[in-house]
């Protein structure tokens, strides 16, 4: 997935310039070219990328927890010495520290700070960036521990992101990319109540009582089989606009209709 279809970032030229991606898979490029390091290397990279600058032992200890302080000092160094040969201008190793050097772009930083503007998009856009925050898991395979707290971290970060965006998109009067939103947040959470609310508000919005009553009885079933309880009351409570004849085609789990 690639997200990189903004303009240059800083004064490096294009053909220079650093593009790693951690969003669908690792990758790096410059330029037009692509770089396939070590494992070992992609490890160090995409910490760096994600968490930051921090010291060479804070490095080591986050890579190889289960080595001897020694034998993981010794594994960064050879894994710093093997990016500055082959992939020059991608790390900084100074003072202690280690960090990404600062004209690499990076498509999890420069996709947060398009999710600042999130909520100005609309039609079409709104669409793709549904899809894009649906499907952009973070290094999706990778299996180290502070990689699966960066994808919990990501996951609630895009989630957030769908559901303002449903929001804006509800207001806005524009029910199908409202639902599509929520939708995608749902995919990604499919326990996220707030989701399924703001879905079912669009289609009851545009007369869809069907979808509406098809989502509610769907969502309900998983929620009480995963968590042993019914959703919310207030959930139920936005059935009471759907007329009898729509309930009638489609049977709401017992106790729908009296909540509301």
């Amino acid at each position: 997935m690639d997200i990189f279809g903004i303009g240059p970032n800083g004064s490096v030229s294009d053909e220079e310039q650093w593009s790693l991606g951690l969003i669908g898979c690792w990758r790096l490029r410059r330029g037009m070219v692509d770089h396939i390091p070590s494992r070992r290397e992609q490890r160090l990279i995409a910490l760096l990328a994600f968490q930051g600058p921090m010291p060479r032992s804070t490095a080591a200890r986050i890579l190889w927890p289960e080595a001897s302080k020694k034998q993981a000092s010794g594994s960064l160094r050879i894994s710093l010495c093997q990016v500055s040969r082959d992939l020059p201008g991608v790390l900084v190793a100074e003072f202690g520290r280690v960090g990404l050097a600062p004209d690499v772009r990076v498509d999890v930083q420069e996709l947060r700070q398009q999710l600042s503007g999130t909520l100005e998009i609309e039609g079409a856009a709104a669409i793709a960036c549904s899809h894009l925050l649906c499907h952009g898991e973070f290094l999706p395979g990778w299996y180290d521990d502070w990689v699966v707290e960066a994808q919990d971290e990501w996951r609630s970060v895009r989630t957030q992101a769908l559901q303002q965006l449903a929001w804006r998109l509800f207001r806005l009067e524009d029910m199908y990319g409202a639902v599509e939103a929520a939708r995608s947040a749902m995919e990604i959470d499919p326990l996220n109540e707030e989701a399924q609310r703001l879905a079912m508000q669009a289609q009851l919005a545009e007369g869809n009582y069907a979808e509406a009553l098809r989502g509610y009885k769907d969502f309900s079933s998983r929620y009480r089989e995963e968590l042993g309880v019914a959703p919310s009351r207030g959930l139920a409570d936005l059935l009471v606009t759907v007329p009898r004849s729509a309930e009638r085609s489609h049977s709401l789990p017992v106790g729908a209709r009296q909540a509301s």
